[in-house]
Formats: structure tokens, sequence, C-alpha cells
């Protein structure tokens, strides 16, 4: 029988996508920004672009068959060159920098540190289940893999070229949903700290033609997904 942190690890992995939205909803009500200087909307995106970039580089680069967006805990290859030669978890690195970029864009450092230690405790968990799975399916390659390449910290000396071509196409319809939340996520707290900041929102039609354009290109791309032929 598995022990409670790989049963919590596999619930936090399955639910892994709604899991922040209660720490959303409570940022809201909780805390508010303590400044409007741009200086805190540009240091912001750079490092949650940062983050989706990593996300990015990992997904164009990623074999087929590993894990995506699933509830379910996937791996018919494993990742082993590219960012996955640097650090394990790539992908989770990416989503830190992407929360804490948006954070640092709403102005609160306490929002921060609470979101940023509530995602190292939740990855903490899911990683101790992925590898568990990963070692089962894998045994003696992902050991291997596991004792050359670190869980959170990068080894810039390990580095090994990626052994796939990169795929726009895979990051389009994989990323989709990661780029629209973070778009989305930065149109609501620009919005909400113009609210805080000036009583209204100073360029309505602005905002409202953003969030039209960003829904569009985020329907049109599920629906080509979802026409796309299956190999």
């Amino acid at each position: 029988m598995k022990n409670w942190p790989l049963r919590l690890g596999e619930f936090l992995f399955r639910y892994r996508s709604f899991t922040p939205l209660p720490l959303i909803l409570l940022t809201f009500l909780l805390f508010r920004p303590l400044s409007p200087a741009s200086i805190w909307t540009l240091a912001g995106l750079a490092v949650a672009f940062l983050g989706e970039g990593i996300r990015i580089a990992s997904v164009g680069f990623a074999g087929s068959g590993t894990s995506g967006r699933e509830s379910f805990l996937k791996a018919d290859s494993l990742n082993a060159t590219g960012l996955y030669s640097l650090v394990r978890n790539p992908l989770y690195w990416g989503n830190l920098l992407i929360f804490a970029g948006l954070l640092i864009v709403f102005a609160n450092h306490w929002s921060l540190a609470l979101f940023v230690l509530f995602l190292f405790l939740q990855y903490h968990f899911i990683v101790l289940a992925e590898e568990s799975f990963l070692r089962q399916t894998h045994g003696a390659a992902y050991s291997e893999y596991a004792a050359r390449v670190n869980r959170w910290l990068p080894r810039l000396a390990r580095w090994r070229p990626p052994t796939a071509s990169f795929s726009w196409i895979k990051v389009i319809f994989k990323e989709n949903d990661s780029c629209f939340n973070l778009l989305l996520a930065l149109l609501l707290i620009v919005f909400w700290k113009e609210k805080h900041f000036f009583g209204k929102v100073r360029h309505p039609l602005l905002f409202s033609g953003a969030a039209l354009m960003l829904v569009l290109v985020y329907a049109g791309v599920k629906i080509a997904k979802k026409r796309k032929p299956r190999a």
C-alpha cells in the first residue's frame, strides 16, 4: 500500500490545475497591491515570460508520450536531454516563475511569499509521486538519470542537446492553456490595480479588446486541436 506522501502527490497531480484557485481568490480578497509603479509590471512580466519560455523550451523538445496536462501519470519515454538534462522538473520551475511574475505585477510581497511556499510544497509531493511512477515504469534507466540530474537545482555542466526536433505545433496545442491563463491573469491583475489605485479603468476599450482577442485565439486553438488528425 502506498504511503500518504505518494497518495497526496497523486491527488495533487490529478487536480494541479485547480489547486491554486482558492489561493488566487484569497489573494484578491485578503491582499492589496502596494504600488501602482510600472516597474512592478515590467519586472513581473520579465519573470513570468521567462517561466513560459522555460515551459515552451521543455514542451517543444519533449518526446512523445510524456505527461502533458492529463490528470493521470504518463511516461512512454524519458525526457533526459535539453532542459531535462539540467534539472528534472523544468516545467514546474516554469510554473513557479509564471506565478511569481504575476504576483510581482500584483505588487504584494506577502501574497508572493505565500504563493511560492504553497507551490513548492505542492510540487514536492507531486514530484514524489511522479518519481515513484517513473522508477516503476523505467527502472534502472530512470535511476541513472536521477543520479545524474538534480531534482530542483540546475547543473549547467550536465547539459545535453535535445535529441528531438523542436515542434511549434506541439507547443501551440500543449501550451495554449498555460499562455491563455498567464495573459488572462495579467489582464485581471492590471484591471484590479487600476480600480484600486485610480477608482476606474482608464482604458476600458483596450482591456475589452485584449480580452476578446485572447478568448478568440484560445478558442481557435482548441477547435484546431480537436480537428487535428490523430497520429
